[in-house]
C-alpha cells in the first residue's frame, strides 16, 4: 500500500525521508514499487511502477498465464506470429485482426499497417475437411500444421472480417482456386511481384521438428527436401539457436535478463524494454500530478508498452532484417536507454515523455504509421496523466517513413513533438493526399528532423570518415583528388512530387546543353560500387529529395563532398541549430538551369572552407559511435531545445 495519510506531509515538512521504510520525496511523491501476482516471474516479470506483469508476445494476465494467441502457436515453444509465410488457422488470422485493427473492417487502417496489406487475400484453413467443412469435434485452438492436411483442413480465402461476417457460412470466404491450398498465404498468382510459393509441411517432415515448432517446415520451390524457415529469435538449420539481436534496443538486456524473441525475460527487480528500470515513484496523493520538472536538466521518461501496444517485428516472418537506413531511431532506443544522464525513471521530473511506437515495424517507409502511433497514444492516455497535461505537446515519437507525418491526420500533426528525416513545411502543400494546407508535414519549431543512418555493409559505411576529416584538416581543407564538379547517380522520376522535380530538371539541364561539361556525371539508376568513387572525387554531390526524405545528404557528408541541397521548403536535420551555410551549398530549383556556372564560381579556397566545416560537423550525421558518431547527442540537443520552444510558448 502506498502511504498517504496525514503523517506524511508531517514529516516531509520537518525533512524526514523514510516512513516505514518507504522513501518520500519532495512535493507529494513517494518511491514504492507495486507488486505483481505470484507467478509472474516464470514467464515474464514484474514491472514494478504499474505492479503490472510484463509478458512475452501472446501472453496475458496477472502471471502471463493466458496465451491470447495460442491458436498462432504450432507448439508451446512457438513464440508464435501472425505472419503469412506459413498457412495458418483462420482463428489466428481472426485474433490478429482484433489485435491489430481497432477501428473497423477496412484493413487500411489497421494499426499494424503491413499485416493489414496482406490480410484480405490471405488463404487459410480449419481443422476439418472439404467435404463435411470445419471440424466440430476437434477445437480449432491451435495452428499446427496436420500431417495430413488433405484429409484435415477446410480452405478459406479470407477471414470472415474481410467481409463484414461473423461466421464461416459465407461462400464468399472459402478459398475459390484449389491451386493455393496448401501453400503461403503469399503464393498470389495475380501478384508476380509478391509470390512465395512455398508449400507446407508438417513439422515432422523438417530437422528436429524445427526446434518443436521455433521454425515452420516449408517447401521451397526448386527444394527436393522441406526446410525450417525460423521464428524470430531463432536461427541455424533446425531453429534451436537462440538470436538475442532480435531485442536490437539492449541485445544483452541491460546484463539484467535474457533475450526471447524480441522480449527481454528480466530477473526479478528489472523491468522495460531493455531491463533498465529499477525504481518506481507515485504521488502521496492519488490522482494528483506533482511537477518536479527542472528548468535548468532535461530529463526523458519512456514509456514501457505491453506486447498488444508496440513490439517488435514478428509480422513479417523470413524477414527480421531491416533497411538499415531508417534505423535511426533503433540507434537512439539503444544509446537513450543506457543514458541514466537524461533518462529517467521518475516521470514526474520529466521535461519529456518518449514514445516507444517502434512505427517502422508497423508500417515500413511508405505505408502510414498515424494509426499505430493513434493506438499507442490511446493506450498511454488512459495509464498515464501526461499526456492529457500537455496535450501532448511535450510527447516525442520517431516517425522514419519516407514522408514521415506527411499524411497523418491534423491532430497528430499539431499535437505530438515527430521526430522525423523529412522537414517538408509548406503552405498549400498540393502533393495528392495532403490535408493539411497551413504547413503540410511539418513545424520546424516543434518537430525535429534528424539524419538516417546509411548501408549497413559494405563500402558506404562511415568506417573511414574519421580519418579522412583528419587527414583534411592537416591538408587545409584541401583535396586534390577531387577533380570532377558534381556528380548525381539514382531514380529520376517524372513528376514534380519526386524530389520537387530537381531530379528531372538536372537530366533535362545536362540533356539540352550542346556540349556536356566532361567534369560532370549525371547516371539514371544505380551505379554499383562505382557510386562510392564518385563520392571521394567529386567536389560537390547533388542531395535532392526523393518519394520522401533522401539519403545523399549523408553520403556527401560522409566522404567529404559538398552537398548541394536542392530541396525547396524543405528542412534539413538539425538545421535550425546547425549553420549548413558552412559546409554546404543551398540552391533553389529555380536555379537548377544556372547550376553548372554556379558552382564553377567556387575558388579553391572557399572549397577547402566548406570542406572545413564539414569536418567540424560531419559527427552530426552519423549515429554508431564506432565510428565517432555524434547524431543521438545532437538528437538530445535538438530535444532540448523544444522543451525550451514549448516553455517559452513558441509553439501551441
Amino acid at each position: 500500500m502506498l502511504v498517504r495519510d496525514g503523517l506524511v506531509a508531517l514529516l516531509m515538512l520537518t525533512g524526514c525521508q523514510t516512513l516505514y521504510g518507504v522513501k518520500i520525496l519532495p512535493v507529494g511523491i513517494v518511491k514504492e514499487r507495486k507488486p505483481c501476482s505470484g507467478g509472474c516471474g516464470r514467464r515474464g516479470h514484474c514491472n514494478y511502477e504499474e505492479g503490472r506483469c510484463e509478458c512475452p508476445w501472446g501472453y496475458i494476465g496477472p502471471s502471463c498465464e493466458v496465451d491470447r494467441m495460442a491458436v498462432c502457436r504450432q507448439t508451446p515453444d512457438d513464440p508464435g506470429s501472425c505472419g503469412f509465410i506459413m498457412p495458418k488457422n483462420c482463428e489466428c488470422y481472426r485474433e490478429c485482426f482484433r489485435l491489430y485493427c481497432h477501428y473497423g473492417t477496412d484493413t487500411n487502417i489497421c494499426a499494424n499497417q503491413m499485416w493489414g496489406a496482406d490480410a484480405f487475400d490471405a488463404s487459410c484453413w480449419l481443422y476439418g475437411s472439404e467435404e463435411r467443412g470445419p471440424a466440430t469435434d476437434r477445437p480449432q485452438d491451435s495452428s499446427l500444421y496436420p500431417e495430413n492436411p488433405e484429409q484435415e483442413t477446410v480452405w478459406f480465402g479470407r477471414i470472415p472480417e474481410m467481409l463484414g461476417r461473423t461466421n464461416y457460412s459465407d461462400e464468399e470466404l472459402r478459398l475459390e482456386d484449389p491451386g493455393r491450398r496448401y501453400r503461403s498465404p503469399w503464393d498470389r498468382p495475380w501478384l508476380v511481384w509478391h509470390r512465395a510459393a512455398n508449400i507446407a509441411k508438417p513439422l515432422s517432415m523438417c530437422n528436429n521438428t524445427c526446434a518443436n515448432g521455433r521454425g515452420f517446415c516449408i517447401q521451397r520451390p526448386g527444394s527436393p527436401d522441406p526446410e525450417c524457415s525460423c521464428h524470430f529469435g531463432f536461427k541455424g538449420p533446425d531453429c534451436s539457436k537462440e538470436d538475442p539481436t532480435t531485442c536490437w534496443f539492449s541485445p544483452t538486456c541491460s546484463g539484467r535478463g535474457q533475450c526471447r524473441s524480441g522480449f527481454c525475460h528480466c530477473h526479478d527487480g528489472s523491468w522495460g524494454w531493455g531491463c533498465h528500470r529499477s525504481a518506481a515513484y507515485h504521488p502521496v496523493t492519488p490522482g494528483t500530478v506533482p511537477d518536479l520538472r527542472s528548468k535548468a536538466r532535461l530529463k526523458i521518461y519512456i514509456y514501457e508498452l505491453p506486447w498488444e501496444i508496440a513490439f517488435p517485428f514478428e509480422v513479417q516472418e523470413e524477414i527480421y532484417t531491416r533497411d538499415n537506413i531508417y534505423t535511426g531511431y533503433e540507434q537512439f532506443m539503444q544509446y537513450f536507454l543506457m543514458d541514466d544522464s537524461v533518462r529517467t525513471e521518475n516521470p514526474w521530473e520529466a521535461n519529456l515523455f518518449y514514445v516507444p511506437a517502434l512505427a517502422y515495424f508497423y508500417a515500413e517507409n511508405v505505408r502510414n504509421s498515424q494509426w499505430q502511433i493513434k493506438a499507442v497514444i490511446d493506450h498511454i492516455r488512459q495509464q498515464w496523466p501526461f499526456y492529457n497535461r500537455s496535450g501532448g505537446r511535450d510527447h516525442f515519437v520517431f516517425m522514419p517513413g519516407d514522408r514521415a507525418s506527411c499524411h497523418s491526420d491534423r491532430w497528430l500533426q499539431d499535437e505530438i513533438i515527430k521526430v522525423v528525416h523529412f522537414g517538408m513545411q509548406k503552405r498549400n502543400l498540393t502533393w495528392f493526399g495532403i490535408e493539411n494546407k497551413d504547413y503540410g508535414c511539418i513545424q520546424t519549431k516543434r518537430d525535429l528532423v534528424v539524419p538516417s543512418r546509411s548501408v549497413k555493409m559494405g563500402p558506404l559505411l562511415p568506417k573511414t570518415t574519421t580519418s579522412y576529416y583528419q587527414w583534411l584538416v592537416a591538408n587545409r581543407g584541401y583535396d586534390g583528388k577531387r577533380t570532377l564538379l558534381f556528380f548525381f547517380a539514382g531514380g529520376v522520376g517524372d513528376a514534380t512530387e519526386y524530389s520537387g522535380g530537381a531530379r528531372l530538371a538536372i537530366k533535362l539541364l545536362l540533356q539540352n546543353l550542346t556540349s556536356p561539361p566532361a567534369d560532370v556525371k549525371f547516371f539514371e539508376g544505380n551505379i554499383g560500387d562505382a557510386y562510392h568513387g564518385l563520392l571521394q572525387t567529386c567536389k560537390f554531390c547533388i542531395a535532392p529529395y526523393g518519394h520522401g526524405w533522401g539519403i545523399r545528404l549523408v553520403h556527401a557528408i560522409h566522404f567529404g563532398c559538398i552537398p548541394v541541397i536542392i530541396q525547396d521548403n524543405v528542412y534539413q536535420p538539425f538545421e535550425d541549430f546547425l549553420p549548413y551555410e558552412e559546409f554546404s551549398v543551398r540552391m533553389r530549383l529555380a536555379d537548377v538551369p544556372h547550376m553548372v556556372e554556379l558552382l564553377r564560381t567556387y575558388t579553391e579556397d572557399q572549397l577547402a572552407k566548406l570542406r572545413l566545416g564539414l569536418a567540424k560537423y560531419y559527427r552530426a550525421f552519423i549515429w554508431e559511435r564506432k565510428f565517432d558518431g555524434l547524431a543521438y547527442e545532437w538528437t538530445l540537443a535538438g530535444l532540448q531545445r523544444r522543451a525550451y520552444h514549448l516553455d517559452g510558448e513558441y509553439f501551441h
